[in-house]
């Protein structure tokens, strides 16, 4: 792997913390419009404006004449032009009318006839395209396969053609030639995902012609014979090259994040390639710790193997060993360099603690070589077998990363409805929307709606919880381990630098590492982020990384909008009664038109209305959404929408009494309509809960998640909430108006936003994702426990086997197989606690 390339641990590293004129009226016939333009007074003759030529569609002038040919002096007759129109008509109407107007005579030809009132107009039918149509329709009989040439659908009276495209039926292809034709050159210029590819963006830039040399050394003039060599012709590097070139140089020295949709292919190959080489990397670390195992456990228990790896062959048993260790750490060389960086800079993480664990395993090897017989005679233990495990385990967590990563990026990269998830950051604006709901301080969540999510990296490679954890962890193990193990070697030896001290103390050293590896503290978040996210995305929900664990984990309060909670189909129409004769569609288009305004869930009632057209909607002038119901003007119109009270507060007259509004209603809301001051319809709404959203509700209520609810509708309240959702009333708040601001600024569209969670904006989605993070929170919280627990516990017994002067004997109990077990059990009861919660 080439040193430039940046690894999945650098990027760890990087991301952690007019006026309009009228239209003169079309009349068909000719005579007709001249008898009305006779009667017209003769307008007053100015200088017009000289206009530029126009085309005249007249055969004569398009094909006789040429187009530039001036009109001569006699083409018009003086006397023709000063002659006044008079106009006839009949007793019978327009029929026998008789218009005598100016007729062009043409002084050239004699041979003319004279014109008559009426002008000389050749009718389509006789024309000679009309011919050729009756011909061809004669002719379709016999044959069907004339059907060349251009085609006229429509001759209109002025005489102009409407081309028209001759119909043919394209030939099926196969699916291997459409797959032929993706794969070429040519295909892969159109193929485009969210932006054009580079190769679209290239083949559609204009072609710039080649730069010509000022002075140029050939003689034109002459043929002679010139040397190659010295001929001023630069030959430059083709542009899809350059730009490849410029594309990789930039990936090297920077990482690319997904901050603009000319990203999505930078970011998608950088993740493919991260992806592999952590794949290669796991399966190479399996093999090795396998083998690494096998030859531990058959010295110990005596199972086949072949004899110069047994320990009786201690030599090729340390370098077998050996061998396995430098091929892990050469495949985990970016984790190593990046913990002992890490650790050195005071800023130790997860992966700290497993290079230490490895190096202090290494060294112990190394030491090993000096007394191999103390090895052999196993005074001094090879603890490389838990090394290499701990760097498996942190390659099977960055597999973890990098496939959330991946999986998320298909989903973010394709276009849907996002809808950012973030908190409210202003304090005291959540303390104003979640007053009388919480006793405790509010952290509130809400959704945004934006058009792009930045920061897609840096919240999927962000720093967990097992960070800090290695940050106090890290230090303290390493120093307890060091001083017990200096302390122990003296006491023993009486020596810090001879062979057998060094062997020894290493050996100390490497089995209180050990004990203290925590090699699953890889599975710790990763294998609880990797289930929830993978639960939430089939819910059109991305959870990006432990960053939204950090932000939103102790959410107490949600922001949602009466149109979530009462979605499509849950507010149905259940009757509908007309008043002071009202037309039914004038009713239903003023109420469709002031509930679409409002954003009232009352508009799902009337979509049929409009049938997803806007347009038909009136404009609402000076709306206002009481309490009791919605006001507006519509055509210098009052419109009320509301319950009684509304019309009562606005004297409407003619209210049906209560018992015959209950005979309508039968139990259901009933809601009014009023237009100018008189009743014009009741519609009697029926509210049907969605199952979802209850089921959601509720467990949000379990978590002690309060809603807080903005809606502009009079029936939709905490109690009316409470009662469909079967939730407690005091875990409910619907804002009043004066809160309008606040909730809208909290939720309004932004073009871009980074955040570390996005959904489609249902109800569901959001709730899945709140609660998501609170059961990876708790889920990473009780692995740490046990992480925590294993360090403690290693340590004791290790410190129990060494005052009983196990040491002194053969303490078995202290081997590499011995830690290897422990280790494995540790992991095993970590993995069933963090895979143990879901949602």
């Amino acid at each position: 792997m080439p040193d430039n390339k940046l690894s999945l641990e650098n990027i760890l590293e990087e991301y952690s913390p007019d006026t309009e004129q009228a239209e003169t009226p079309h009349i068909e016939r000719v005579d007709a419009q001249k008898v009305i333009n006779s009667t017209l007074p003769d307008p007053v003759k100015e200088t017009p404006a000289p206009k530029p030529p126009t085309v005249s569609h007249e055969r004569r002038e398009l094909f006789d004449e040429p187009a530039d040919k001036k009109p001569s002096a006699d083409e018009y007759k003086p006397e023709t032009i000063s002659r006044k129109k008079t106009g006839f008509a009949g007793s019978d109407g327009l029929e026998d009318v008789k218009t005598e107007t100016a007729v062009n005579s043409y002084a050239a030809d004699d041979d003319v006839p004279a014109a008559s009132g009426t002008p000389l107009i050749r009718r389509m039918a006789d024309s000679t395209r009309a011919r050729e149509v009756e011909r061809q329709g004669r002719k379709k009989k016999r044959s069907r396969k004339n059907k060349t040439g251009y085609t006229y659908s429509k001759e209109s009276p002025e005489g102009e053609y409407m081309y028209t495209p001759p119909e043919f039926k394209k030939k099926k292809r196969t699916r291997r030639e459409i797959l032929e034709e993706f794969e070429s050159p040519e295909g892969k210029k159109y193929v485009t995902d969210i932006v054009p590819s580079p190769d679209a963006v290239e083949a559609a830039k204009p072609v710039v012609p080649a730069p010509r040399a000022e002075v140029t050394s050939l003689n034109l003039s002459e043929t002679q014979e010139i040397d190659a060599s010295q001929l001023d012709v630069h030959i430059t590097q083709d542009a899809e090259e350059i730009s490849r070139m410029k594309a990789k140089a930039e990936r090297t020295k920077r990482i690319v994040d997904f901050n603009y949709y000319g990203d999505v292919q930078d970011v998608g190959r950088d993740i493919y390639e991260l992806k592999t080489i952590i794949s290669t990397r796991t399966i190479v670390l399996g093999l090795t710790a396998f083998l690494s195992l096998y030859i531990t456990l058959c010295s110990r228990f005596g199972f086949p193997i072949v004899s110069f790896l047994s320990i009786n062959h201690i030599r090729t048993f340390l370098l077998a060993h050996l061998l396995l260790g430098l091929i892990a750490m050469f495949y985990s060389l970016p984790v190593i360099t990046k913990g002992v960086k890490n650790f050195f800079t005071l800023k130790p993480d997860s992966d700290s603690m497993t290079a230490m664990t490895t190096l202090v395993c290494f060294v112990a090897l190394l030491t090993a070589f000096l007394r191999q017989d103390m090895a052999q005679q196993e005074t001094i233990h090879i603890y490389m077998p838990v090394a290499i495990l701990a760097m498996l385990f942190n390659s099977i967590g960055k597999l973890l990363i990098i496939r959330r990563a991946h999986r998320n990026f298909k989903f973010v990269s394709q276009n849907f409805e996002r809808h950012a998830v973030v908190y409210v950051r202003d304090e005291e604006r959540a303390e104003r929307l979640t007053r009388g709901t919480l006793g405790d301080f509010p952290i509130l969540a809400a959704m945004r709606r934006t058009d792009f999510l930045t920061d897609f990296l840096r919240y999927s490679y962000s720093a967990d919880i097992t960070d800090a954890f290695c940050r106090k962890a890290v230090p303290l193990c390493l120093a307890f381990s060091a001083i017990v193990s200096v302390f122990l070697t003296f006491f023993r030896t009486g020596s810090l630098f001879t062979a057998d001290s060094l062997a020894f103390g290493f050996s100390i050293f490497s089995m209180l590492i050990c004990a203290c590896s925590c090699i699953s503290l890889p599975f710790v978040t990763n294998i609880p982020l990797d289930n929830i996210s993978n639960t939430t995305l089939r819910n059109k929900g991305v959870l990006l990384g432990y960053q939204s664990v950090d932000d939103l984990y102790d959410a107490n309060s949600l922001l949602v909008e009466s149109s979530l909670l009462f979605p499509e189909n849950t507010v149905r129409l259940g009757g509908i009664k007309v008043f002071s004769n009202t037309k039914i569609d004038e009713a239903l288009l003023d109420a469709a038109s002031l509930t679409h305004y409002s954003g009232s869930v009352l508009q799902q009632l009337f979509a049929d209305v409009i049938s997803g057209r806007e347009t038909l909607l009136y404009p609402i002038e000076n709306f206002s959404a009481e309490d009791t119901g919605l006001c507006g003007w519509i055509n210098n119109r009052r419109v009320l929408l509301g319950n009684r009270e509304l019309m009562e507060s606005h004297n409407i007259e003619g209210l049906p009494t209560r018992t015959q509004e209950g005979e309508v209603s039968k139990g259901h809301e009933p809601l009014y309509l009023s237009i100018s001051g008189n009743l014009a319809a009741l519609f009697v709404v029926d509210i049907v809960p969605d199952r979802n959203i209850r089921k959601w509700s509720e467990k949000l209520i379990k978590k002690k998640i309060c809603l807080i609810v903005k809606s502009t509708d009079h029936f939709i309240t905490e109690e009316s909430i409470a009662s469909y959702y079967n939730i407690p009333k005091d875990m409910i708040r619907v804002i009043p108006k004066k809160l309008y601001e606040d909730f809208d600024a909290e939720t309004k569209r932004v073009v871009r936003m980074s955040a570390s969670m996005a959904c489609t904006g249902r109800f569901s989605s959001f709730a899945q994702l709140i609660l998501g993070i609170k059961v990876v929170h708790s889920s990473a919280t009780l692995g740490l426990i046990f992480q925590t627990a294993s360090i403690l516990l290693g340590l004791a017994l290790c410190m129990m086997l060494i005052l009983s002067k196990a040491f002194e004997f053969d303490y078995i109990y202290m081997s590499a197989t011995a830690m290897v077990v422990y280790n494995l059990i540790v992991a095993g009861l970590t993995y069933l606690a963090v895979n143990r919660k879901k949602l």
